[in-house]
């Protein structure tokens, strides 16, 4: 995957996938600019630091997209009426195809309307089937079990670093992936990327003893073999994507969180 790769794609080119839904949490880590893709039926967290003791929080600019509704804000401060520590929290579930911009800013009432100390810009993609009625309400996060993370790096042509962060959930017929990449110094600054999908496991094809994984989701579609505690990349064909000399572009199991 040489070069910055936007989610931001036709829709002309989008995939059908498996019905999903699973929680997308986006915090300071990820930066100020970020693209998500999410299936309808996913809900969008995001959570960032304030300073309620001096009258700072996030709020939003404007409008959210259409594609999603509200589930809740809140505004909370720890350690004291006049703590400097606290959060800005907000959530929203995807209800419908289309791309939209989500923009948040920081500061005081009087900044955020004129100059805000920050701002922080999401760039939203919705896509896949829609959940049918029985299925608007999706099953509750307690159901959903992680199942394996992964981090892989990759070669970026214009940034200084590609690092990618996978991890796979099961829930009752659900098996729903969050894959997180991270464009360090990419043009315009640092940029993460979030999209949402669903996978699932066969036998190879040329080799039935293998375990190939299938990873579906709005805007591209990979597979991958097993091999120890490593998910190494495939063509159309199952044969490894070859990788440039002396990097291990394999996805790597970790700890879970």
């Amino acid at each position: 995957m040489p070069g910055l790769r936007p989610l931001l794609l036709s829709l002309s080119l989008l995939l059908a996938v498996n019905a999903h839904a699973v929680t997308v949490r986006l915090t300071a880590s990820d930066g100020m600019r970020i693209q998500v893709s999410l299936h309808p039926g996913d809900v969008l967290r995001i959570e960032l630091p304030a300073d309620p003791s001096a009258g700072r929080q996030w709020a939003i600019r404007g409008q959210a997209p259409s594609q999603l509704t509200e589930l809740g804000s809140a505004q909370r401060v720890f350690g004291g009426r006049l703590s400097d520590q606290g959060t800005s929290s907000f959530a929203w579930r995807a209800i419908e195809d289309g791309e939209g911009e989500l923009t948040l800013v920081y500061g005081t009432p009087s900044s955020r309307a004129a100059t805000p100390e920050k701002i922080c810009t999401v760039q939203l993609v919705v896509s896949g089937d829609a959940l049918g009625p029985e299925e608007a309400h999706p099953s509750p996060v307690s159901r959903i079990e992680q199942v394996a993370a992964y981090n892989r790096t990759e070669p970026c042509a214009d940034c200084s670093a590609l690092t990618e962060h996978l991890v796979l959930y099961r829930a009752p017929e659900e098996t729903p992936f969050v894959l997180r990449r991270t464009y360090k110094d990419a043009p315009g600054g640092t940029l993460t990327s979030v999209m949402t999908g669903s996978w699932t496991t066969s036998k190879g094809a040329a080799d039935p003893t293998a375990t190939i994984y299938t990873f579906t989701a709005a805007s591209e579609a990979s597979i991958f073999r097993l091999d120890g505690e490593r998910l190494v990349q495939l063509d159309a064909q199952q044969i490894p994507i070859p990788t440039p000399p002396n990097m291990d572009t394999a996805f790597h199991k970790v700890a879970a969180p």
